[in-house]
């Protein structure tokens, strides 16, 4: 049987992935207008061939994630992390920080969760697209792994009709004679793109809030900035159960229902403060990996597409930066934000992403 704790777990998991399904796109809603019907069936037919396969994990951890990413885009938007209507509150054209959930096969293939869209001065009031991959996983591989995918989109005409553009399936046989189903991506020279870490495609990009008047085209983005976000466990625990209600303190009493509060908006504030930090350390690595590339490295990139993303880096690294001199500047008055602030500074997943930001945009150990 289960205790009221987890009765409400298995609740918030349930309204997540509810809330989520209705603005998460359906590669379905593609076929025909967006993409030839075939091209979106081999998608999904490879979505669900990797799900059968023995490295696809399922169960708690899922939803977890689920619950993070959505906690994540509510705090995000509704707390103005960066600072928005300070910075550009005077610019009658300026768009507010608006977040989507990605497709599953954008997720699983393209290793992001979340597409955020910022449109102000500094983006020269064009929508700028940058996705979000979130954590709070330490571990020093797959942390490694998750920064080290490389931007790859597409597939070229010498990949055979009906092939995803995410890969094949196979059956590989053990020792004892089993048959397993296993998939590869293609190889990165069937492949468009970049291909260095940093930047990340969406192929099922759709905004199911107005899909009358989106705010980006449906379809493929091509290219725009990645970064990778998360905080401690103890974090996200925190913020997943959510702000007190009235009913909560009726229940416990005044003083359980302040300590409830209190613990929330500590906790909140702390994920703001590492998110900040994130983003900004990345932006300003990947900037400089962009800057600091000769020209062995962009020979083999198309001029165009390496312009857009320096454009669409420079202007991430402005928007952070700005953002995290306007947070300081506030904190400097207030104790709580000061203490949040000094916090990040000792997180555990924020001090990993801060390495392997480093270690994979600025020492270049991807290559």
């Amino acid at each position: 049987m289960l205790n009221p704790n987890q009765v409400k777990t298995v609740s918030n998991y349930e309204r997540v992935e509810n809330t989520l399904a209705e603005l998460t796109p359906n590669p379905r809603d593609f076929e025909g207008r967006t993409y030839p019907a075939e091209d979106v069936r081999s998608d999904v037919k490879q979505l669900d061939d990797y799900r059968h396969t023995p490295d696809f994990k399922i169960g708690g951890e899922r939803s977890d994630a689920k619950l993070l990413e959505k906690t994540f885009t509510d705090m995000v938007e509704r707390g103005d992390w960066f600072g928005e209507e300070e910075a550009y509150g005077d610019d009658s054209d300026y768009l507010a920080l608006v977040t989507f959930p990605t497709s599953d096969i954008d997720d699983t293939f393209n290793h992001i969760d979340v597409i955020g869209m910022i449109g102000n001065e500094i983006t020269g009031h064009e929508t700028m697209p940058f996705a979000i991959d979130l954590t709070y996983n330490t571990d020093n591989e797959k942390m490694a792994q998750k920064f080290r995918w490389k931007h790859v989109y597409g597939k070229k005409k010498t990949v055979p009709e009906g092939v995803s553009e995410f890969g094949n399936s196979y059956i590989e046989k053990d020792h004892l004679g089993r048959s397993t189903l296993r998939t590869r991506p293609l190889p990165l020279k069937y492949r468009f793109g970049l291909k260095i870490p940093g930047f990340a495609s969406a192929k099922y990009y759709e905004d199911k809030n107005n899909p009358w008047d989106p705010i980006y085209e449906k379809g493929r983005i091509d290219v725009m900035p990645r970064f990778i976000v998360g905080y401690s466990t103890d974090i996200a625990d925190t913020l997943s159960s959510g702000m007190p209600t009235d009913e909560y303190r009726k229940k416990y009493g005044e003083a359980a229902y302040q300590k409830k509060r209190t613990e929330y908006k500590n906790a909140e504030r702390r994920a703001k403060w590492c998110t900040l930090f994130e983003c900004h350390e990345q932006a300003s690595d990947i900037r400089f990996m962009l800057e600091h590339m000769d020209a062995e490295e962009t020979k083999w990139m198309r001029p165009e597409e390496l312009e857009k993303a320096k454009k669409q880096i420079i202007a991430m690294d402005t928007y952070f930066t700005k953002a995290i001199e306007l947070a300081t500047e506030k904190a400097q008055t207030n104790s709580d934000e000061m203490a949040a602030r000094k916090y990040a500074d000792r997180d555990v997943v924020r001090q990993a992403i801060m390495h392997h930001s480093n270690d994979t945009y600025v020492a270049k150990n991807w290559r």
